[in-house]
């Protein structure tokens, strides 16, 4: 998992954002090829959900602590990712007051 410098619109990471946040497509590609930590993120949450969907291969004495470790690992980057698109779309008039 980790940055990758690509930013072809074929990338595992971009897709993965673009389907958690289908209402934010203009902000996740402007993001994506913009912010390596975005993009970071982004690839990390596709290896993640990755991983998850294999977790059904697993021997069954570690499938469910895997399925669990990876779906927690899943809601935690989006809930980043969300995080940094929600500051994105704020744009502030005048600077705040001390």
């Amino acid at each position: 998992m980790g940055s990758n410098s690509g930013q072809s619109s074929s990338s595992p990471g971009l897709a993965a954002a673009l389907l958690q946040f289908p209402a934010q497509t203009r902000e996740v590609e402007g993001l994506f090829r913009l912010d390596d930590d975005f993009r970071g993120l982004c690839e990390d949450l596709a290896d993640a959900q990755k991983a998850l969907a294999a977790c059904g291969q697993l021997p069954a004495n570690v499938m469910e602590a895997r399925r669990l470790e990876y779906e927690e690992l899943v809601a935690g980057l989006s809930g980043e990712i969300e995080e940094i698109l929600s500051r994105a779309n704020v744009i502030l008039l005048r600077p705040p007051r001390p």
